[in-house]
C-alpha cells in the first residue's frame, strides 16, 4: 500500500495549485438550510473550476510533481470523464504524453469533452465496459513500464490536491462544523478530512454515495473491500468499485464520521432543485450532498454545513430526461 498523504503534502499542493485551480466560493443557501433544519448551509462550488469539476486539483498536483522531476514521463490514466479531463489539461500544460483509458459506459458528454482535448501527445482510448476495467488496464500498463499511472483517487499527491478544497472551506468559514461530500473512490473526502480534522478535530465529515454504487459505505459498515454489483446511476462520476488496495479505505476509516446512501429519485430531485433554486447546472454526482439533505438522510439540525458540489459536466440527454 502506498503511503498516506501528510499535512505538509497539502500545504505544498496549495502552493503548487495557486494560479491553476480557482479558489471557489461558498454560496449560502437559505432554502437548503430551511429544508434540512441546519443553522446555515453553504455550497462549495467546485463545478466552477475551469475543467468543470474539482478533479483538476489532484490531477494538476500529481502531474506537476512528475513534470518537476521527470518532464519526459509518459502518463496513463483511467477515468469516467472528469479525472481524465483534468489529467489531460495538466499534461497539456507541461507538454507531456498521455493516454486516457475510458470504459465504454462513459457519459457521452464527458467523452466528447475528452475527445476535444486530444492532440498528437494526448490520446483517448476506449477500453472495457466501465471504469473498473479501465483502471485495471491502466495499472497493468504502469506495471509493464508503458506509462506512469495517474490514479483518480489512490495516490497521496492526488489526495493532497483534493484536500485543498478543505483548506479553502475552513479558511473562508471557520465556523463550519459539518462538511458533506460525494464519495466515489474516496480521494476527495479523504483529503478534505485529512486537513479538516487536523484544523478542527470536532468537525463532522459526512460522505454520500448513490445506493446503486455503495462500495465505501459497505467498507465502513462491514469492512469488506470485495467488488460488488454496480447498478446504473445518475451519479455516473462516482460509480464503480474501489481498488481493493486503495489507500482511501484506510484514510476514510480514519476521518469519515458517516456515509449515507441516496436513491435515484432523490438525485434527480436534487438536480432539478439546483436548476430551479440556485439556477446551477450540476451533474448527478455533484448533487449527492444536496440530495442527502433534502431527503432527510442526515441529521444536521442547527449545524453550519458546507456541501461540496463537485462538477457540471452533464450529458444533454440526461438533462432532458431529468427535466421530463
Amino acid at each position: 500500500m502506498s503511503r498516506l498523504p501528510a499535512l505538509a503534502d497539502v500545504n505544498a499542493a496549495a502552493a503548487r495549485l495557486r494560479g491553476i485551480a480557482l479558489h471557489t466560493p461558498l454560496q449560502r443557501s437559505v432554502e437548503l438550510a430551511e429544508a434540512c433544519g441546519a443553522a446555515d448551509v453553504r455550497l462549495k462550488r467546485e463545478e466552477l473550476q475551469p475543467t468543470g469539476a474539482f478533479k483538476m486539483r489532484g490531477a494538476h498536483n500529481r502531474v506537476g510533481i512528475l513534470a518537476e522531476g521527470r518532464p519526459e514521463t509518459v502518463l496513463v490514466t483511467a477515468s469516467s470523464g472528469n479525472h481524465g479531463i483534468a489529467v489531460a489539461t495538466a499534461a497539456a500544460r507541461h507538454d507531456m504524453r498521455l493516454t486516457v483509458l475510458v470504459g465504454r459506459s462513459v457519459s457521452p458528454a464527458k467523452l466528447e469533452r475528452l475527445r476535444a482535448l486530444e492532440t498528437r501527445r494526448i490520446t483517448v482510448e476506449l477500453f472495457g465496459n466501465d471504469t473498473d476495467d479501465a483502471e485495471a488496464e491502466a495499472r497493468r500498463r504502469d506495471d509493464g513500464g508503458l506509462g506512469v499511472y495517474v490514479a483518480p483517487y489512490s495516490d497521496p499527491d492526488v489526495i493532497a490536491g483534493q484536500a485543498t478544497v478543505g483548506v479553502e472551506t475552513l479558511a473562508d468559514w471557520p465556523e463550519v462544523d459539518t462538511i458533506v461530500v460525494p464519495i466515489g473512490g474516496g480521494g476527495l473526502i479523504g483529503g478534505i478530512g485529512l486537513w479538516a480534522k487536523a484544523v478542527k478535530p470536532g468537525l463532522r465529515l459526512i460522505g454520500v454515495q448513490p445506493a446503486a454504487s455503495p462500495p465505501m459505505y459497505a467498507f465502513l459498515e462491514t469492512g469488506t473491500t470485495d467488488p460488488m454489483p454496480i447498478a446504473p446511476t445518475l451519479a455516473d462520476g462516482v460509480a464503480g468499485n474501489i481498488e481493493r488496495t486503495s489507500i482511501t479505505f484506510e484514510l476514510c476509516k480514519q476521518v469519515v464520521d458517516e456515509v449515507v446512501l441516496v436513491e435515484e429519485d432523490d438525485i434527480a430531485d436534487a438536480m432539478r432543485w439546483a436548476l430551479d433554486v440556485p439556477h446551477t447546472l450540476l451533474e448527478g454526482s455533484a448533487v449527492l450532498g444536496i440530495a442527502a439533505l433534502r431527503a432527510g438522510g442526515v441529521d444536521v439540525e442547527g449545524r453550519n454545513v458546507a456541501v461540496v458540489t463537485t462538477g457540471r459536466n452533464l450529458a444533454p440527454d440526461v438533462l432532458r430526461r431529468i427535466l421530463a
